[in-house]
């Protein structure tokens, strides 16, 4: 990257490569005091071609807004040579251990879905959190249930009541979504115990599969592939969100509705994992697979971007998503504004929260320079971009009820939308034409609100945001 012109899309405090494509986060945790967050990597393929095979990148340090590139954690071999998926950490014993997806594409003629993949569960360890030892295979495709297809990827593991347990996403040949549950007391032999899915086909395929409790709820975390799309969800070409659960170790597990983490243009694969702190952390891909839009960002020589952490907690029997709060520490030149004021980041890069005051609701509407609005009004937000700012990205809706919060954080080219403390959420890129410089006005016509805005600086990865 030496020698390029000063980039103005690059981010300020979300992660990004240094070079190449980034997409789904994996093995996301916390091991011996430092933070540690992989993540699918093409440092050769901006453009995210397949033609060199996905690795893992990784970023860690002593704080979610202190993190440090520290290259790919381990080279592929023979049980991952075509790509090393995603998965998750678990730590324990001083060891941090990672589970992935080995993907291997046979030669041949072959639809890569019913025949011609294979698809390996393997582990890996390490002592440090930096250099990792021998692969270790645990499942293969002859493993898995009769009735899968070749897509079977994506473990998170975690240890519960003594045991082990792990989930996988598969896509079953009756062209429906699953989870596939598996058991162990040693984390290497693996006891399958169920499939996990719904009575009629909620997509033909789940990625990313995440298992967790927060707060009175247990989640089960999915991507559904092949959702039919509705005016106020399911807008994207695939899905992220998760389906309450009871009893998922016992025999007949009950899914409740499926409601989806974010209603924005870009956000896919979300991984959790819980810190010292207590605190349940998601942080998604802040991209989509097979979207119809560009990404022009690989022009200058990489592509994608992680979102922030957020918090999930649960309040009030709502599950909600608040960013970490070491976001604050980014800030700097505090600014009281009303519902008719104007704002300017001077730098590309900022916060608006605002909260209503009164109890009348009113149309209300920000306007992020001359390219992305955001409306509500009547029970709905819509968040819409220009043609130029968009490249392909137009309209997203949700319903919200009455909006009494409003959160939104501005990141040069990316913006993420809290409403109502967390309960909706929006992420979309977006593309400026940056010349000379990259400030950004924020124009507010929200009647019966007030609040703060905020400067965001750099957050400390040892990169240059140039």
């Amino acid at each position: 990257m030496v020698g390029r012109q000063p980039d103005g899309w690059r981010l300020k405090f979300h992660l990004m490569p240094p070079e190449g494509w980034l997409n789904d986060p994996n093995g996301l945790c916390q091991f011996r005091g430092q933070y540690h967050i992989f993540f699918q990597y093409q440092p050769e393929d901006p453009r995210g071609t397949g033609k060199t095979p996905r690795l893992w990148g990784h970023y860690a340090g002593p704080g979610l807004t202190k993190l440090r590139f520290e290259g790919i954690p381990f080279e592929q071999n023979e049980l991952d040579r075509n790509g090393s998926y995603s998965g998750s950490a678990l730590v324990e014993d001083g060891k941090l251990q990672l589970f992935y997806t080995g993907n291997i594409r046979l030669p041949g003629e072959y639809d890569y879905i019913h025949d011609g993949r294979e698809s390996n569960t393997i582990r890996i360890v390490s002592n440090d959190g930096l250099h990792f030892g021998t692969k270790e295979l645990l499942l293969r495709t002859a493993d898995y249930p009769s009735d899968c297809t070749r897509h079977v990827r994506d473990p998170k593991v975690w240890k519960e009541n003594g045991n082990y347990y792990m989930v996988l996403g598969a896509r079953l040949k009756e062209e429906k979504g699953a989870v596939l549950l598996y058991r162990s007391s040693d984390l290497k032999r693996w006891e399958f115990l169920k499939c996990i899915t719904t009575g009629e086909a909620f997509g033909y395929m789940w990625e990313c599969p995440d298992y967790f409790r927060v707060g009175k709820y247990a989640l089960l975390s999915v991507c559904p592939q092949g959702l039919g799309p509705e005016e106020y969800r399911y807008q994207n070409v695939y899905q992220s969100g998760y389906f309450t659960v009871t009893g998922i170790l016992e025999d007949a597990p009950q899914l409740g509705e499926f409601r989806e983490w974010d209603y924005g243009f870009d956000f896919y694969a979300p991984q959790t994992f819980a810190d010292d702190r207590g605190r349940r952390l998601l942080i998604g891909w802040a991209g989509m697979p097979d979207a119809p839009y560009e990404n022009p960002t690989a022009e200058r020589g990489w592509q994608h971007a992680l979102t922030i952490p957020r918090e999930i907690v649960e309040e009030n029997g709502k599950v909600l998503q608040k960013p970490v709060r070491e976001l604050e520490d980014l800030r700097y030149g505090a600014t009281a504004l009303t519902g008719e004021n104007s704002f300017v980041l001077e730098d590309g890069s900022g916060e608006v929260m605002l909260r209503k005051s009164g109890e009348d609701e009113y149309p209300w509407q920000i306007m992020i320079g001359e390219g992305l609005r955001i409306s509500g009004g009547d029970g709905t937000v819509c968040l819409e971009l220009s043609e130029q700012w968009g490249r392909g990205r137009r309209v997203r809706r949700a319903r919200v009820g009455k909006c009494r919060k409003i959160r939104l954080l501005i990141d040069t080219s990316m913006a993420e939308l809290y409403l109502n403390g967390g309960e909706t959420v929006f992420t979309a890129r977006f593309y400026p034409d940056y010349s000379g410089n990259r400030q950004l006005e924020v124009k507010l016509r929200c009647p019966g609100m007030e609040g703060f805005g905020w400067q965001l600086k750099n957050m400390d990865t040892g990169m240059k945001t140039r």
